[in-house]
């Protein structure tokens, strides 16, 4: 009885004790969440008070090999947008200043002709937002007339991770929403222009002649090597129309498709011709052809 005692003693001291522990921890838990956040909201007011200074200093916090770091450093910046930083005091009621001192904060060019706050944006934005931060990036950077240094830093990123050519700007990437939305806003009234009156005239014939090359399709009074015919014609059509007008061709565009060849032979110096073709490639694919497989989605016919 006495030993039974002794140790039931002993189990609930080593029972309080564990108690004891798990509280500890608990709470030393809960003093690290609050020295964090309290270490992150320093940070932000500091560097609210001299943003200039403070990113010159901690920009490579973005970049550090602990990605808590890293982390903590993108929350740190999110704050900072959040309360609208007060850049200079003499701006401090002025929205069109204060927006004017964000701009240049994303533009922001490193000496190596890195884009720092760009990049780290783009590290950290969902894939649904990807969109809505190209059409940002685009927007302010072509304003800023820094539109290259944004498809060179962007288009290198892409073709940095791929391993051939034939994949480029294939997914979903920020460098192909990019893409997307340059040949968009600085393409469309050329690709109007060009493919227009060529896909309406297939519209307004459409009862007299046929494309259809499948047999499994046709009708019954349709002949093959007539339609075979008739399709390759257009298709030489399309393609001569395409080939005239070079010079049209959007300037924007051609800084672009020229950053994009640079960036290639950057990371393929040895494929030159191959190059070219992988330019091309992203031309058609990207640009011409959904607006030849969907005209009406694509604004090219009513």
């Amino acid at each position: 009885e006495a030993g039974g005692t002794v140790l039931a003693g002993h189990e609930g001291k080593e029972e309080s004790g564990g108690q004891m522990g798990h509280n500890r921890t608990r709470h030393n838990n809960t003093n690290k969440n609050s020295l964090r956040n309290a270490t992150i909201q320093a940070m932000s007011n500091l560097l609210s008070a001299n943003i200039d200074s403070g990113l010159m200093h901690s920009i490579g916090l973005g970049y550090h090999k602990d990605l808590q770091t890293r982390a903590a450093f993108m929350e740190v910046l999110t704050k900072i947008l959040q309360q609208g930083t007060e850049f200079d005091t003499l701006a401090e009621t002025v929205l069109a200043d204060r927006f004017e001192q964000l701009v240049q904060l994303v533009t922001m060019i490193g000496d190596k002709g890195e884009l720092p706050i760009a990049i780290a944006l783009s590290n950290v934005v969902t894939s649904n937002q990807m969109d809505e931060l190209a059409r940002v990036f685009v927007t302010l950077f072509d304003a800023k007339h820094l539109l290259s240094p944004l498809l060179w830093n962007m288009f290198y990123r892409e073709v940095e991770v791929s391993d051939c050519m034939q994949t480029l700007f294939r997914g979903n990437s920020l460098g192909s929403k990019i893409m997307a939305f340059c040949f968009k806003i600085y393409g469309a009234t050329f690709l109007q222009g060009l493919l227009e009156p060529l896909i309406q005239e297939m519209i307004d014939n459409a009862d007299g002649v046929s494309f259809e090359v499948d047999p499994a399709r046709m009708e019954s009074a349709e002949v093959l090597e007539e339609n075979q015919q008739n399709l390759a014609q257009i298709t030489q059509r399309v393609f001569n129309a395409i080939v005239s007008s070079a010079d049209r061709f959007p300037p924007q565009l051609r800084s672009m498709c020229h950053c994009l060849y640079q960036v290639l032979c950057k990371r393929f110096p040895q494929s030159i011709q191959n190059n070219i073709g992988a330019v091309g490639t992203v031309l058609f694919l990207r640009f011409i052809n959904p607006a030849i497989v969907s005209p009406y989605e694509m604004g090219i016919v009513e």
